[in-house]
């Protein structure tokens, strides 16, 4: 009997020990300040006794916004309707911590009253708190009493603790005799007057029903794509030549339903002998016709020719004749290919774009109202950042097909700043999951236009050509297309404007790394002649933007 006694009283003192030494709250001051929409601000002041734990996890609202921790390095999660902190490195001994974080909503509307409540303490709480008090201070001065709710206690808790109330400062303090077990909790509630809070910009309002309608609108856009774009599996076809009969500026219409480019079209014309190019100091650029254009080119490209020379063998790119064909080419392209290229039962990609941009629209507006602070400000700046954020939605369907388009690079970037842009907004608002299903829907989108609408059989056959002649020249190892300029020297001028067109120019002329090049039988500049495949790129390049009548690049210096 001794030794079970004996036996009992170890495991208590043993138990008592771990108690003695575990983690616990010294003192803790909850200091809430309320603003004049019902937002707090809450401020933690804990003095904690540490024995020697990892790390230790201490809980705070859900809603929290803001939050910072002075003392120690923390990171957070959300569980159990309660943000966690898990503070790291601890050690033993005392410390003092101050936990800061924002609550946007405290206050419901009840129509003839207003209900106020903030949480003090969340049941997740570890260890014990030997001493605690709190002040809310309200924005005015009010009538009535305060309650507050205890886990253990209920509204009993008032009969432990001493409260003083005045000018609209609540301060109560815990009863130095009593002590919160762990897994306590604690409710402030108050019922105000109705027009005690001004709720008129209380921030999220529009939040649910702008989240509904940007999903609404992205369902809406896979149902359109279903219907009315989406068309037959574009395969690459594997395809070492371009296609026969096409012309370099059609390819942005017939791969992508862009602009034709009327550049592209003159130096294939070029290629092809029926003009030259010739660039004088001081005169400028213009075309030289040498033949007639006759039945085995397609109409709009004999219309378009007939424009350019229509007062005599000359054109300069700066006349009236070379504007309007530059004019001309981009709708007598799309007459001419539309029914070959596009099914007629498909529609407009841009109701899809349309759709996409208003869902990011909607997200945007419900991210920002629940983020701007509830002022009366605030809409002029939540209304101009929501329009950016529009634009930023529309800069990310860019970025999902901008392989295939002119100024790649730039759309690029600013794709990927929109993308920022958007995911700054979402981690502001904590609304994480909808940005990234926003940014997906941008992207697909892109991807899903970025060979224009729905295509005919023949337009589809045509995109699997020009796309394997894109993959033939991205894949192809730099040896065999050396091989190809050393069997014929004009090789390589006749497959640039398609590798342009393919966005690829770069790449195809990397792969001849510098290699000597024959000189270009059409095209006369200023008396030079470029004798590499890189020089001969960079007078194309000054070529190109000059037919285009954008500002050519500036010539570099040769060492």
């Amino acid at each position: 009997m001794r030794k079970l006694l004996l036996t009992i009283a170890v495991v208590f003192l043993l138990a008592g020990t771990v108690y003695a030494e575990g983690t616990s709250v010294k003192d803790m001051q909850t200091d809430v300040t309320v603003a004049s929409d019902g937002a707090c601000q809450v401020v933690l002041t804990c003095q904690m006794a540490f024995s020697g734990e990892e790390s230790f996890t201490l809980p705070i609202a859900y809603e929290a916004k803001n939050i910072t921790v002075s003392g120690a390095e923390f990171t957070r999660r959300r569980e159990n309707g309660t943000t966690l902190l898990t503070l790291q490195g601890t050690q033993s001994g005392e410390k003092q911590l101050v936990i800061s974080y924002h609550l946007a909503e405290t206050v419901v509307d009840k129509g003839d009253s207003q209900d106020f409540a903030v949480t003090l303490l969340y049941p997740a709480w570890t260890c014990p708190i030997e001493r605690y008090h709190f002040t809310v201070t309200l924005p005015a001065e009010f009538e009535g009493y305060p309650t507050v709710l205890s886990g253990y206690y209920g509204d009993l808790i008032d009969n432990y603790m001493e409260f003083q109330i005045q000018d609209g400062v609540i301060h109560a303090e815990l009863n130095p005799k009593q002590t919160l077990q762990d897994h306590e909790s604690m409710t402030l509630q108050l019922t105000l007057p109705e027009s005690y809070f001004d709720l008129r910009f209380l921030a999220g309002k529009t939040t649910q029903v702008d989240n509904m309608v940007m999903l609404m609108m992205l369902g809406l856009c896979v149902v359109y794509w279903v219907i009315f774009i989406r068309g037959p599996l574009v395969i690459p076809k594997r395809q070492a030549m371009p296609p026969v009969g096409g012309n370099a500026g059609d390819i942005p219409y017939v791969l992508t339903g862009g602009k034709a480019d009327l550049a592209l079209m003159v130096i294939q014309w070029a290629t092809l002998g029926y003009l030259s190019i010739h660039r004088v100091r001081k005169k400028g650029l213009y075309l030289q016709r040498e033949i007639d254009m006759g039945n085995e080119c397609k109409p709009h490209e004999i219309a378009i020719f007939k424009t350019l020379f229509r007062r005599g063998d000359h054109c300069d790119v700066r006349s009236a004749e070379y504007v309007q064909a530059r004019q001309d080419a981009a709708s007598r392209t799309k007459d001419q290919l539309e029914e070959k290229i596009f099914s007629p039962h498909g529609a407009s990609v841009g109701l899809l774009h349309l759709g996409g941009v208003l869902a990011g629209l909607s997200l945007c507006l419900g991210m920002l109202d629940l983020y701007v602070a509830p002022q009366s400000w605030r809409w002029f700046v939540i209304v101009p950042l929501t329009l950016l954020g529009a634009l930023a939605s529309f800069l990310v369907q860019r970025l999902g097909g901008c392989t295939l388009r002119r100024h790649t690079l730039r759309a690029m970037v600013l794709g990927l700043l929109g993308a920022v842009y958007l995911v700054v907004l979402g981690r502001l608002s904590g609304s994480g999951r909808l940005t990234a299903l926003n940014l997906a829907a941008q992207l697909a989108i892109g991807l899903a236009t970025r060979l224009g609408g729905k295509r005919s059989r023949p337009g589809t056959a045509q995109a699997q050509e020009l796309l394997g002649f894109r993959r033939y020249l991205l894949a192809t190892p730099s040896e065999h297309f050396r091989a190809l300029l050393a069997a014929d020297g004009q090789y390589f001028y006749r497959i640039l404007p398609y590798a342009d067109a393919l966005r690829v120019a770069k790449l195809f002329v990397g792969a001849f790394d510098r290699q000597r090049v024959e000189p270009c039988d059409w095209l006369a500049w200023e008396g030079k002649t470029p004798k590499t495949v890189a020089g001969f790129y960079a007078l194309y390049l000054r070529l190109t933007a000059l037919l285009r009548g954008e500002r050519p690049p500036r010539a570099r210096r040769r060492r």
